[in-house]
């Protein structure tokens, strides 16, 4: 395997993880930056993510054929992806990936209001602490010697 590979192996273990994100547009007034946070559906075997929101909401407006940016934090584990946004509105799609969550939230599958955001990841960073014992052993010995403590992994990935 190479780095590449092994980089992207390490990322899909941590994304199958992820059922939160935080979804970063640039704001069409404006252009600042507006994060909020949503569920993730699926990361299918391209790298897009799929998420569900409101065709009549901002969400969809600022993401649809926009660069995007998810993140996502667990733990010690955190994840940077950037991509490109597209609405799309497959019934059948949208009823594969709905679930209670999604419906408690967001009412109906079968609502046209409702559509799948798509995000297709260019470009991914990750940092993985490690156990979090560990961790914290790292920084109390790093305390009691000035030696900087071992940061866990930090990779760049293209995709």
């Amino acid at each position: 395997m190479t780095d590449q590979s092994n980089d992207t192996a390490a990322l899909r273990d941590l994304l199958d993880k992820v059922r939160f994100v935080m979804l970063t547009t640039i704001e069409a007034e404006g252009g600042a930056l507006v994060s909020r946070p949503m569920t993730v559906q699926e990361v299918d075997e391209q790298w897009v993510v799929r998420l569900i929101c409101q065709a009549d909401n901002k969400v969809a407006a600022e993401a649809d054929g926009h660069q995007v940016n998810l993140a996502s934090m667990d733990g010690t584990r955190y994840v940077s992806l950037s991509g490109t946004g597209r609405v799309e509105r497959d019934l059948a799609k949208k009823r594969e990936l709905w679930d209670r969550l999604t419906e408690a939230y967001a009412g109906d599958a079968e609502d046209p209001n409702n559509v799948i955001l798509e995000v297709q990841v260019a470009g991914a960073e990750y940092w993985d602490g490690g156990n979090p014992i560990v961790q914290l052993a790292g920084l109390a010995k790093a305390a009691l010697t000035g030696e900087r403590p071992e940061g866990g992994d930090h990779q760049t990935v293209s995709l």
